[in-house]
């Protein structure tokens, strides 16, 4: 093929614009589309929970375990896997409207702040809702007793 320097320029950059589109295209449905984007964590990655506030009951990070304010019987582990709960579970935003049942209150208190983080925990079947700064967020198929610790 003869073709001019100006004509193989824009067969260049058109084969350029193409492999781009193909990379995106295909970088989206591998990865599921855009949806992973919206979900965020209850508590960021890098941040360390120092204390939870529940409605009946306060676990404090002592070291490397963890203590029930009051004394209960709940365990170590159970302590420990709410907690990780709280780092590992994931939220997306949510369109609908608050449910006008009373929320379960938690407060999420993190290493190097001055204030805990607000948690206003409802369960809508088998999803729960997240009201936190304002804004309504849901986690799919989990309950709130994964988060909370309650105690009689």
């Amino acid at each position: 093929m003869r073709l001019s320097r100006k004509a193989w320029n824009n067969v260049i950059i058109v084969s350029m614009l193409l492999m781009i589109f193909l990379f995106n295209t295909t970088n989206n449905i591998l990865t599921g589309g855009d949806d992973g984007d919206l979900q965020t964590s209850l508590i960021p990655n890098h941040a360390i929970l120092m204390t939870l506030q529940m409605p009946t009951i306060t676990i404090e990070r002592i070291g490397q375990g963890w203590r029930a304010t009051p004394p209960s019987t709940v365990t170590e582990a159970e302590m420990l896997t709410v907690a990780g709960n709280w780092q590992a579970l994931k939220m997306t935003p949510f369109d609908g409207d608050i449910p006008q049942q009373m929320p379960k209150i938690a407060i999420a208190w993190l290493a190097g702040e001055n204030s805990g983080r607000v948690f206003q925990l409802y369960q809508d079947g088998e999803h729960m809702l997240v009201l936190h700064q304002q804004q309504l967020f849901q986690i799919r198929d989990t309950s709130i007793s994964s988060l909370l610790i309650e105690t009689y």
